[in-house]
C-alpha cells in the first residue's frame, strides 16, 4: 500500500501548532471586527471572495466579491467599533483538508444589550505566501439583504 499524500483529507492530521496558528489568525480577524477595522479585515481575504447564503425563499444566493464589495458589505455589518456594535463570542472548529487548506465552522453568539442571537457559519481557508486567508464565507439567511443592498 502506498503512503497517502499529506494533501488529502484522509491522510492529514494537523499538529497542535498548526491548529493554534489558524485559530490565532481568527483571533486577529476578530480584533479587527470588534474595532470596525474593515480595511484590515479585507487584508486577510483572498480575493475574489466567494460568498454563499440563501434567501427567504430557500434559494441559494452566491456572489463573488472583490475588495471594494467586501469593504462595503462588512462596513455595513460591523460598523466602526461603536459601543452600540454587538459583541461576538465565537467557538471555532477547524477541519484541515491538508496543511494549507481548511474549513472552519464557527458558532457565534451575538449580544447587544440583553438580546442574544446565535449564528453558525463556515469559512474556507487557504494559505498563500505562508499566511492563512479566507477564500469563501458561507452562512444561511443573508440572501435577501445581498440582493437588496449588493445587487446579487
Amino acid at each position: 500500500m502506498t503512503e497517502q499524500s499529506p494533501y488529502t483529507a484522509a491522510g492529514f492530521t494537523p499538529s497542535e501548532e498548526e491548529v493554534q496558528l489558524l485559530l490565532a489568525w481568527f483571533a486577529e480577524y476578530d480584533a479587527h471586527v470588534e474595532h470596525g477595522r474593515v480595511a484590515e479585515m479585507a487584508d486577510m481575504a483572498l480575493f475574489p471572495l466567494v460568498v454563499m447564503t440563501n434567501d427567504s425563499a430557500g434559494e441559494c444566493v452566491t456572489q463573488e466579491w472583490d475588495r471594494a464589495t467586501f469593504v462595503q458589505a462588512m462596513g455595513m455589518a460591523v460598523g466602526d467599533g461603536d459601543p452600540a456594535t454587538p459583541k461576538l463570542e465565537n467557538h471555532r472548529r477547524p477541519v484541515f483538508l491538508g496543511p494549507d487548506l481548511a474549513v472552519v465552522v464557527t458558532d457565534t453568539t451575538m449580544t447587544l444589550g440583553d438580546q442574544a442571537q446565535h449564528m453558525r457559519y463556515v469559512d474556507v481557508m487557504a494559505k498563500t505566501g505562508g499566511r492563512w486567508r479566507f477564500k469563501s464565507m458561507v452562512q444561511a439567511g443573508w440572501g435577501d439583504m445581498l440582493r437588496d443592498q449588493l445587487g446579487a
